[in-house]
C-alpha cells in the first residue's frame, strides 16, 4: 500500500543540495537524507550525528551508510573521500588517491567495524573488518556500476548496474534482476531484504523491482514525481522508502512517512514536489467522505467536518504552527501559517501536539478533533467535529471544501488564489 504522507512531527526542510540518498533507522521508525554537499537530515527517529553542509568538499557527496545502533554513519564522495560521525569509525578512504571511475556507494559492515565502496566500473575498496569477495574491476560491464549492498552477515555483496544488472559476490545469492529487460528508466540503487535472501532495485522512474524473499508493496510508476528517484532504503520490519532528487519521500509497505527535504534545482532550498503530494488529507481517510469535506458551513466561508472526538487532525500541507485559546468560539485552536500562502485554522480541538513555533510537513499530526458542548476546548460546539478555515491573503476568508475533495480524489488542487469567498456557506 502506498503511504506517500502519513503523519509526522517533522518539517519539510529545505536543502541547498540535490538528495543523492536515504537510509533507514535501525527501528524502522525513521531515515537520515544526505546532500550532495553533505548536508544531513534526520526524521523519525533517526538522529543526526553531524554532517558536511556548508563545509568546503573536493568531491560531491554520492551515499551514504549508518552504523548498526543508528548511532552514527558514514557519508561517502565521489573521489572516494570518507566522513565519519558520531559512533561511526574511520577505517581509511580512497581520498587523494587515483581512481578509474568515480565511487558511487558505500555499504557498511554488520558490526560496523569496516566499510565498503564501491565505484561505477565495478571497483571494489574494502576498509576496517570488510572483506574483500570479488569485484568488476577491469571487467566489461554493459552499464555503469550505481550501488552495492552487503549481506546480512558481512561475507559478501551485491553490485547493481543501471541497467539493473546484478553481480553477487561471496555469500551473496542471485536472485534475478533486470539486465536485458526493456526499462523505463535507469536502475539507480539496490537494497536487501533483512534476511539477505532478496533484494529491491528502485529505477529513476520510481519503479520497483522485487527479487528473492523481497516483497512488492507498490511504486511510482504512472505517479506525477517532480524529479527522477535516486535512492531506495529498506524499512527493517518490511516495507521500503525511495527518495526523489527534489527531497520527496515515498513509503510502501509498512515504512512511513516521517518528513522530506525540499530542493529545486531551479531554486536551491525551495524546491517544490507535484500538488498531489505537497498536501495532505486533513483528517484519517476512514473517518471522511468527499460529501463530508463538502459540506456547507452555518456562517462564514469555512467547512464543519463532523468525526468523532479524538480524532486525528493533520497539517494539510507545511507551515509553521500556533496555538490559540478562546474560550467561546474556537475553543482550543491550531492556526497553520502555511508554505502555500495560506492560513489554516483548526477549531475545537480536545488535544494539541504540536508546541507553538514549530516547523511541520504536510501530513504532520497536529492534535485531536473535540466539540462536545461543554468540554474542554470544545468553545462554541455543539456536537462533536473539527473546524477548519483557510485565509488567503492572511485576512481573506475562503471555501476550503474543493481544496479538500481534490486532495481527498488525489487530483491537482486549486490555486488558493481561486477558491471562492462565498457561496460556501448558508
Amino acid at each position: 500500500m502506498l503511504l506517500v504522507q502519513g503523519p509526522s512531527a517533522y518539517a519539510a526542510t529545505p536543502s541547498a543540495a540535490k538528495p543523492v540518498a536515504i537510509t533507514a533507522s535501525p527501528s524502522g521508525l525513521g531515515y537520515l537524507i544526505t546532500a550532495s554537499d553533505g548536508g544531513v537530515f534526520a526524521f523519525g527517529d533517526a538522529q543526526f550525528r553531524g554532517s558536511m553542509g556548508g563545509q568546503p568538499l573536493n568531491a560531491p557527496v554520492v551515499g551514504m551508510a549508518r552504523t548498526p545502533d543508528g548511532g552514527g554513519y558514514w557519508l561517502v564522495a565521489s573521489d572516494g573521500g570518507i566522513f565519519a560521525f558520531g559512533n561511526a569509525g574511520f577505517h581509511g578512504s580512497m581520498g587523494g588517491r587515483p581512481l578509474n571511475k568515480p565511487v558511487v556507494g558505500i555499504a557498511g559492515t554488520p558490526d560496523g567495524g569496516g566499510y565498503w565502496l564501491v565505484a561505477s566500473d565495478g571497483g571494489i575498496f574494502a576498509f576496517g573488518n570488510a572483506g574483500f569477495h570479488g569485484s568488476m574491476g577491469g571487467q566489461p560491464l554493459n552499464k555503469p556500476v550505481v550501488g552495492i549492498a552487503g549481506t546480512p552477515d558481512g561475507g559478501g555483496y551485491w553490485l547493481v548496474a543501471s541497467d539493473g544488472g546484478i553481480f553477487a559476490f561471496g555469500n551473496a545469492g542471485f536472485y534475478g534482476s533486470t539486465g536485458g529487460q526493456q526499462l523505463n528508466g535507469p536502475i539507480i540503487g539496490i537494497a536487501r531484504t533483512g534476511s539477505g535472501l532478496g533484494y529491491r532495485l528502485s529505477g529513476a522512474d520510481g519503479g520497483v523491482f522485487a527479487y528473492g524473499d523481497a516483497q512488492f508493496f507498490g511504486s511510482m510508476v504512472g505517479e506525477p514525481i517532480a524529479a527522477p528517484i535516486v535512492g531506495i532504503t529498506t524499512n527493517p520490519t518490511g516495507g521500503y522508502w525511495i527518495l526523489g532528487g527534489d527531497g520527496g519521500v515515498f513509503a510502501f509497505g509498512n515504512a512511513r512517512y516521517h518528513g522530506r527535504v525540499v530542493y529545486s534545482a531551479a531554486n536551491p532550498g525551495g524546491g517544490s514536489v507535484p500538488v498531489s503530494r505537497n498536501y495532505a488529507l486533513v483528517l484519517p481517510r476512514p473517518s471522511v467522505t468527499a460529501a463530508k469535506l463538502n459540506a456547507k458551513h452555518h456562517d462564514y466561508p469555512a467547512v464543519d467536518i463532523p468525526v468523532p472526538v479524538g480524532t486525528a487532525f493533520y497539517a494539510i500541507t507545511s507551515g509553521t504552527v500556533t496555538n490559540f485559546d478562546q474560550a467561546s468560539g474556537c475553543g482550543y485552536g491550531v492556526q497553520l501559517a502555511a508554505d502555500d500562502g495560506g492560513v489554516y485554522v483548526y477549531c475545537h480541538a480536545s488535544q494539541r501536539n504540536i508546541a507553538s513555533g514549530s516547523r511541520v510537513g504536510a501530513g504532520a499530526q497536529l492534535g485531536k478533533s473535540g466539540g462536545q458542548a461543554g468540554a474542554p476546548g470544545a468553545g462554541s460546539s455543539t456536537g462533536p467535529h473539527l473546524h477548519l478555515q483557510l485565509k488567503y491573503p492572511s485576512a481573506t476568508r475562503r471555501c476550503p471544501q474543493s481544496l479538500l475533495v481534490a486532495i481527498y480524489n488525489g487530483t491537482s488542487v486549486p490555486a488558493l488564489s481561486s477558491l471562492p469567498t462565498s457561496g460556501c456557506s448558508y
